[in-house]
């Protein structure tokens, strides 16, 4: 009899747990049985687990390393003893986990939702048995969408700024003593704001490259797993300045996240500030919303849930491009519309022109919805997740 028995891991992130409980419920549809552990509940959710694995598992399924190197007995991974697959699903960059991945478990697959990414852990974690790419989905609430013109909110943006959090991750530089990690840290920053096309690894390696320090491999991982801050820094000086420029050209944005209350143009009477709110609430916000803006994680060759969660609400969604953003709809505003970071000038008047014409946002949001449910949802990380890997299990 084929194992259709899955095990999932939720309770630290409620925006990691609008996914799991999404693709949860897709597995169930198709005739998994499944366990959702509680990490909030340790003792409760492995009294459930030691249960459940009297018949066989599959696999784990895991978003951000959670119980991805889980183990009962110190220095053996449960994964590893139990002889089940977990599958790590990656909805940031890599090198924001190095200790996980360097730990990984022998029989695992780390999915990333850029192929960039997805290169990255190809080429720094080898002994990672199954690699992949698997863009983001969407949250269809299966309600009727309401028409655009009936919705109140001009633009949304849900996303926060991570400056103050990238504090709390800068490296321990006296440790660096053949070079100045920090001077390469705050000159990989000026390159990625410079030319924000590059990913953090190839700003950082090419001002190695321009200083003619080479570092193995080895050295090299940990170099940019600790100087990852300046993927953050770059990505909040891009997401506020979008923000900004919208605000002061006189665009009503309705703004959501955290780290927004230090900007010095946040009580501008354009902006509608409400601070932090549950991921389940935003998906909620986005069907009164006539615009989703979305500003990629930095992520140069993947996808972001804001998109596709704005497109199955039957909102507009304009968001900066990617790689394959720019393959699977082109530069046509027909599903969605895209803008590049560069030219941010622009910005405004595309915005005002979209609202000024509600039927054609109407057919941006037609398309993009009927898009969307197609190729963008749970349902459909499922099947790929079921076709490409667990049926190979």
């Amino acid at each position: 009899m084929d194992k259709k028995r899955l095990i999932f891991f939720t309770g630290v992130y409620d925006t990691l747990d609008i996914f799991t409980f999404e693709l949860e419920r897709e597995f169930r549809q198709m005739g998994y049985e499944t366990m959702l552990f509680d990490s909030g509940d340790t003792e409760g959710s492995l009294s459930r687990l030691a249960g459940f694995l009297q018949g066989a598992v599959k696999a784990v399924i895991t978003f951000n390393n959670l119980g991805y190197n889980m183990e009962l007995v110190p220095g053996k991974n449960i994964w590893d003893e139990l002889g089940i697959c977990c599958v790590n699903i990656l909805m940031d960059h890599p090198f924001c986990y190095k200790a996980a991945l360097d730990a990984s478990p022998r029989f695992a697959a780390v999915l990333c939702t850029d192929r960039n990414h997805m290169r990255y852990v190809q080429r720094f974690y080898p002994q990672i048995p199954v690699t992949g790419f698997l863009p983001h989905a969407g949250i269809d609430r299966g309600t009727p969408a309401k028409r655009i013109a009936d919705r109140r909110i001009d633009v949304l943006y849900a996303g926060g700024l991570s400056r103050k959090f990238a504090q709390n991750v800068y490296p321990d530089f006296s440790r660096y003593t053949e070079f100045d990690a920090r001077e390469i840290a705050e000159e990989a920053y000026k390159s990625l704001i410079a030319d924000p096309g590059q990913t953090t690894e190839e700003a950082i390696e090419g001002v190695l490259a321009e200083k003619g320090i080479r570092l193995p491999e080895e050295a090299l991982c940990g170099l940019i797993a600790d100087l990852h801050y300046v993927d953050l820094l770059a990505t909040s000086w891009y997401r506020e300045l979008v923000i900004k420029t919208l605000v002061e050209a006189g665009i009503s944005v309705h703004l959501y996240g955290y780290g927004w209350e230090d900007c010095d143009w946040i009580s501008s009477p354009n902006l509608t500030y409400g601070g932090r709110v549950s991921a389940e609430e935003i998906v909620g916000k986005m069907q009164d919303a006539k615009i989703v803006l979305s500003t990629m994680t930095w992520f140069k060759d993947g996808t972001h849930d804001r998109v596709f969660n704005g497109m199955l609400a039957g909102a507009v969604a304009v968001t900066d491009s990617s790689v394959y953003m720019r393959e699977e709809f082109g530069r046509e505003d027909a599903a969605l519309v895209m803008f590049e970071l560069t030219e941010l000038a622009g910005l405004p008047e595309r915005i005002r022109a979209l609202l000024a014409d509600p039927d054609r946002m109407q057919r941006i949001a037609d398309q993009g919805r009927i898009c969307a449910m197609e190729k963008y949802t749970w349902r459909e990380r499922a099947r790929e997740l079921e076709e490409d890997l667990l049926s190979q299990l």
